[in-house]
């Protein structure tokens, strides 16, 4: 009823385990500290638990041990709607509503000017791809995306979340479906905007 502030925008794991069922190995007692204006990567083999982790630190699921603390709180005290403003997430398959292009890049942020957009789009390395739809902005795109490259539909998430400008960002293999060139265009973008931020 009376959720805490966070203080800034560091992101740490202390000590947390986390089980998805009674059978299944998870993550045992896990610590790492993020702090702000920095880029944390976690590298691993499939399973390893990365993509665990970055639904822990953006709270779609609570840790069975341990604490999550967003500047210095306990994620379960700030929150859950502070938690979601504060943390977003770019993961690998990207899901996009059957609606405008304005509409899923302005989803976390809807009052954001088209200077802010566009803004977004270009530091995404995906103005150009709205640009040359029918519509641009105000596109229809399909039902999941289906109509857009797995890249395209990636770089519109990322647009997305920089849009939203949230203090935390997680980017879970958010451009594997990128070309290399590309991708170092967005590394370099993301890079320019993390001042502040924690980004991994």
């Amino acid at each position: 009823p009376r959720p805490a502030d966070a203080r800034g925008a560091a992101l740490a794991f202390d000590h947390v385990g986390f089980r998805h069922d009674a059978r299944a190995n998870g993550l045992e007692d896990v610590s790492f500290f993020a702090a702000p204006g920095t880029t944390t990567a976690l590298v691993g083999p499939s399973g390893a638990g990365k993509s665990t982790v970055a639904n822990l630190a953006a709270r779609l699921w609570d840790p069975t041990s341990g604490r999550i603390l967003l500047g210095g709180m306990a994620l379960p005290e700030i929150g859950s709607d502070a938690v979601l403003a504060a943390v977003t997430t770019v993961y690998q398959d990207v899901y996009l509503f059957p609606e405008t292009v304005r509409f899923n890049v302005t989803l976390g942020r809807p009052e954001a000017s088209d200077d802010e957009i566009w803004a977004a789009l270009a530091a995404a390395q995906c103005d150009d791809l709205v640009r040359s739809l029918p519509e641009g902005l105000d596109t229809v795109v399909a039902e999941g995306g289906a109509t857009l490259s797995g890249g395209e539909r990636q770089r519109l998430s990322i647009a997305r979340a920089l849009l939203k400008n949230s203090p935390v960002l997680i980017l879970d293999e958010a451009v594997s479906a990128v070309d290399p060139a590309t991708e170092a265009r967005i590394q370099q973008a993301l890079q320019t905007l993390a001042a502040g931020r924690t980004v991994w």
